[in-house]
C-alpha cells in the first residue's frame, strides 16, 4: 500500500515537472521586456557587480525601466547565467522551480490540513494542473517566486503550532518572500499578526518549551522585516503602486469629473464622489471577483501575458467544489475551528494588493492566496463525495470527475502550446530574438543602426540578446536616456538609436551613414530605403521589417 502511494507521488510530481520545464526555452514563444531586464541586469552583476543602471547589487529593488522590480529572482537566477550563460532556459528556471516547487508544498500543506493521504494527492494534482499555478511557472513572474516561499513559510508556520522548532523556518521563509514580490510586503506582516493572534495559546505553550527557539524567530523576523518595513515607504518600491493603487492621480481626476458632472447638490456630489466611497466600491467590486464563477472559471483575466484569453484559471469541472469548500470552511470558522480561521484570514489578506488596485482582474497581484481555491475545491469535492453511500457510485463519480478534468486540462495545455503560442506570439514580443540575429551578423557593415520602439523597450532585448558587454553598456560614452512619464527611455548607446514609430519616416529622411532601420510594417520612406527582411509573428502577420537606408545626394 505504501509504494502505491510513492508511485502516485512520483506521478503527481513527473507531470509537474513536465508541464513548467518541457521546452521552457521555447514557450512561452519569446521574453518579454520584464524577463529580459531580469535576465540581464543578473548577467551586469555578474560580469561587473553592477546592474545596468550601475548600480552596486542593490538589496531590495532594481531600476529596470522605472517600475523597481524586487530583486530575489534576480539573485536566485544568477548561478544559473553563471553556469550556463544568458538565454531562456537560465532567465525562466527559478520561476519554473519555484512553480515546481508550488506542487511539492501543497502535498505537504494537504497533510497539515487534512490529516488525509487522498485529500493530499487531490490537492496536489489540482495545484500542478490548474492554469493559474501552471501558466506562472513558465515565464519570469516575481509572484510565482514569492508564493513558492510565502506558501513554503506558511507550512511551516502551521507545524510549528505544534513543534516549535519549524517556527524558526516558518519565519525566515514567510519573510524572504517580501523580497521576492511588492504585494508579499503587505500580505506577509498582517498574516503574521493573524497567526499569532490565531494560534497564541500554541505558540505560547510551545515557546515555554524552547525559549532559544522562539527568541531567535523574533530576532530573524526583526532583521528580515523591518528593513522592508522602512524600505516601503521608498519612493522607488512605491513607483508601481502610485498608478495601480486605487486612488491614484487617474481616479482622483475622475472623482473631480463626476462631481462636475453631478445634476444635483454640491454636497451631495462630494459625499458621493470621493476617495473613501471611491476606494470602498473599487475593494468591494474586486473582493467579489474573486469568488465570481465566471471570472475564475470562465473569463479570467484578459491580459494575453497571465493567461490564455477567454480561460479561466480554475477549471469549470472543480466550479461547484469551490464554493462547497468555501462554504464549508466559513462554517468552520464560526466553529472557531483555528486552521479554518488561519485558512481563511490567509485568503482575506492574501487579496489585499489585488483589491485595492485597478486595472484587469488581477490574477498575478492575487497569487499570495494560492494554494487556498485548489485547497476550496479539496474540501469541496470529499465533503460531496461523503453523500454517496454506495461505493460503486462513489467510484464512478470519483472516475468521472478525474476524466473531466484531464480532459480539460489537456484542452488547455493543448491551446497553450499551439494556438496560444501561434496566435498570441506578438504579446510576447516575439520577433527581437530574430531581429537583433540578423543585426548581430551584419554588424560590421553599417556606420548607425535605428531601432523603433514600438513593442517595447528594444535597447534591453538588444543587450540581452547579444549578449552585450555591461561593463562596455555602462560606460559608452554614446548612452543615452531620459526619465519621464515615471519611465526611463533609453534613447541610443554604441551604434543603436532607438526612436518611436511614428518618427522613424523623419528620421530617416535625410540619412548620410550607412543605416540599417528595424520599423513596423511598412513605415519607413519607399525613396531611399531598400527591404531587406521582414520578420514575421507566428500567426505570420508582419512584425518588423529591416532596410538598409542610402543618401540621396
Amino acid at each position: 500500500m505504501k509504494n502505491k502511494k510513492y508511485i502516485l507521488f512520483i506521478l503527481i510530481t513527473l507531470i509537474a515537472f513536465f508541464l513548467r520545464f518541457w521546452q521552457l526555452n521555447k514557450f512561452p514563444v519569446g521574453l518579454n521586456w520584464d524577463e529580459v531586464s531580469h535576465g540581464y541586469n543578473a548577467y551586469s552583476l555578474i560580469k561587473t557587480g553592477q546592474d545596468q543602471w550601475s548600480k552596486s547589487w542593490p538589496i531590495f529593488n532594481f531600476r529596470a525601466y522605472g517600475d523597481y522590480p524586487t530583486t530575489l529572482n534576480m539573485y536566485l537566477s544568477m548561478p544559473f547565467i553563471y553556469l550556463f550563460g544568458l538565454n531562456e532556459w537560465t532567465t525562466r528556471i527559478v520561476s519554473a522551480l519555484c512553480g515546481f516547487g508550488l506542487v511539492i508544498v501543497s502535498y505537504f500543506l494537504g497533510k497539515e490540513l487534512f490529516k488525509d493521504e487522498k485529500k493530499s494527492y487531490l490537492l496536489m494534482l489540482l495545484v500542478a494542473l490548474s492554469p493559474w499555478t501552471f501558466f506562472t511557472s513558465r515565464a519570469v513572474f516575481q509572484s510565482t517566486v514569492a508564493q513558492f516561499f510565502l506558501s513554503l513559510g506558511i507550512l511551516f508556520l502551521i507545524k510549528a503550532t505544534k513543534k516549535i522548532n519549524f517556527l524558526l523556518l516558518g519565519i525566515f521563509f514567510t519573510s524572504l518572500s517580501t523580497y521576492a514580490y511588492h504585494n508579499a510586503k503587505i500580505v506577509v506582516p498582517i498574516l503574521f499578526f493573524a497567526y499569532a493572534f490565531i494560534f497564541f495559546k500554541e505558540i505560547k505553550e510551545n515557546s515555554a518549551k524552547k525559549i532559544k527557539v522562539f527568541l531567535v524567530s523574533l530576532v530573524l523576523i526583526f532583521v528580515l522585516m523591518i528593513p522592508q518595513a522602512i524600505n516601503i515607504f521608498n519612493k522607488d518600491a512605491q513607483a508601481r503602486s502610485r498608478w495601480v493603487f486605487a486612488i491614484n492621480p487617474a481616479t482622483i481626476n475622475q472623482i473631480e469629473t463626476d462631481r462636475n458632472n453631478y445634476q444635483g447638490n454640491s454636497l451631495i456630489a462630494k459625499l458621493k464622489y470621493n476617495k473613501i466611497t471611491v476606494f470602498t466600491e473599487i475593494v468591494a467590486k474586486n473582493y467579489l471577483g474573486f469568488i465570481n464563477p465566471r471570472i475564475l472559471f470562465f473569463d479570467s483575466t484578459q491580459n494575453f501575458q497571465f493567461n490564455i484569453p477567454q480561460t479561466g484559471v480554475l477549471y469549470s469541472v472543480c466550479l461547484p467544489f469551490f464554493y462547497i469548500g468555501l462554504i464549508i470552511l466559513i462554517l468552520k470558522f464560526f466553529k472557531k475551528e483555528k486552521l479554518p480561521i488561519f485558512i481563511i484570514f490567509w485568503f482575506l489578506i492574501g487579496l489585499i494588493p489585488a483589491v485595492i488596485t485597478i486595472g484587469d482582474f488581477p490574477i498575478i497581484r492575487a497569487m499570495t492566496i494560492l494554494p487556498l481555491p485548489q485547497i476550496f475545491i479539496t474540501y469541496g469535492f470529499f465533503k460531496t463525495i461523503d453523500f454517496f453511500k454506495n461505493k460503486k457510485t462513489k467510484s464512478l463519480f470519483i472516475f468521472l470527475f478525474l476524466l473531466i478534468l484531464f480532459f480539460q486540462s489537456f484542452i488547455y495545455f493543448k491551446n497553450y502550446f499551439s494556438d496560444y503560442s501561434k496566435n498570441y506570439s506578438s504579446s510576447w514580443q516575439y520577433g527581437y530574438k530574430e531581429v537583433i540575429t540578423y543585426i548581430k551578423n551584419n554588424y560590421d557593415n553599417y556606420d548607425q543602426i535605428i531601432f523603433t520602439k514600438k513593442y517595447g523597450e528594444a535597447h534591453e532585448f538588444v543587450l540581452f540578446y547579444w549578449p552585450w558587454n555591461p561593463k562596455s553598456y555602462q560606460n559608452d560614452p554614446s548612452l543615452n536616456w531620459d526619465f519621464h512619464a515615471d519611465w526611463y527611455w533609453v534613447n541610443a548607446f554604441d551604434k543603436f538609436k532607438f526612436v518611436n514609430d511614428w518618427d522613424i519616416k523623419k528620421e530617416t529622411n535625410n540619412i548620410t551613414s550607412k543605416t540599417l532601420l528595424i520599423t513596423s510594417p511598412g513605415n519607413y520612406n519607399k525613396e531611399n530605403t531598400n527591404l531587406i527582411k521582414t520578420i514575421y509573428f507566428l500567426d505570420k502577420s508582419p512584425a518588423f521589417d529591416i532596410l538598409n537606408t542610402y543618401d540621396q545626394k
